[in-house]
């Protein structure tokens, strides 16, 4: 039975210590000021108050009289940009992580650094999953063309 190298001993650490970092990250949002995954993936999003028929309310809950305004609440909603913003995140540093540990097992292992100016448009292609928040965040910046 072979007994283990430098090299993926060395890997072994790196792996660990990336996801321990990730976690004690985490936990220090979380105990600290109450972070919530929840909240970090919302934003916030102006609504008409309704009653139980569906029909818009005034403050004191009735039913607007003509020309009254009605009344409008901003409650935090969950975003499916930030969503696939995160999992992009989440996805690339995968990639990252893997692909530097691989490089560094042949390093250690005495093999060297390998060429890895081909695999540079695999991390680019990796950028197209945070376009619908690029595009959202961009649409917003021009907001103000709005009547």
């Amino acid at each position: 039975m072979d007994s283990i190298s430098f090299a993926e001993t060395l890997v072994t650490l790196v792996a660990a210590s990336v996801v321990i970092s990730m976690l004690l990250f985490y936990r220090s949002l979380h105990q600290a000021r109450g972070w919530s995954l929840t909240d970090a993936l919302s934003e916030d999003v102006t609504l008409t108050k309704t009653d139980q028929a569906g029909n818009p309310v005034n403050a004191a809950g009735n039913i607007l009289a003509v020309g009254e305004a009605p009344l409008n609440i901003t409650e935090m909603k969950a975003s499916s940009s930030r969503f696939i913003a995160m999992i992009g995140t989440v996805a690339i540093l995968m990639l990252y992580v893997g692909f530097g540990l691989a490089c560094l097992h042949n390093f250690a292992s005495g093999k060297g650094i390998p060429d890895m100016s081909n695999g540079s448009n695999f991390f680019y292609s990796g950028l197209v999953l945070f376009a619908p928040y690029i595009v959202n965040k961009f649409s917003s910046a021009f907001s103000f063309f709005k009547p």
